[in-house]
């Protein structure tokens, strides 16, 4: 059975690994994928922003939702409201979307949600230091 993920430090690991998934995809696939990087770039939105809460003391929900997430962060710390513009933009890429063969994620939006992605990172780099 696997361990359960609670430590600041699991949660990184893996967002870690999903964020560079996504950029490996982004850089290497022909046709690009851009849903499934899109859902990775989400993916580690979500963990690094549930190891956040784990350091600011709050058990993370089970949830998707990167906006209510970021929410419960910023009842800790205000500058979250920084970030929450971006959750909500990243949100649409979680779990139910990547089975919605409608959706259609442009190249150029796709880089948009990467980049992102990397702003919330460099965002807990420098607000939550223990998480790195």
């Amino acid at each position: 059975m696997a361990k359960q993920t609670n430590t600041p430090e699991d949660w990184r690991i893996l967002a870690e690994r999903d964020l560079l998934v996504a950029e490996h995809l982004a850089i290497t696939m022909i046709p690009l994928p851009t849903e499934i990087i899109g859902f990775h770039c989400q993916q580690a939105a979500e963990k690094y922003l549930k190891g956040a809460l784990v350091v600011l003391g709050e058990e993370p929900p089970y949830t998707h939702d990167l906006d209510e997430l970021c929410r419960l962060a910023e009842k800790h710390r205000a500058s979250f409201a920084g970030i929450s513009s971006l959750c909500t933009i990243i949100t649409h890429f979680s779990v139910m979307p990547r089975y919605d063969r409608g959706l259609n994620l442009s190249e150029a939006d796709m880089k948009i949600v990467l980049a992102h992605t990397k702003t919330i990172k460099d965002f807990l780099e420098k607000e939550i230091p223990e998480l790195f």
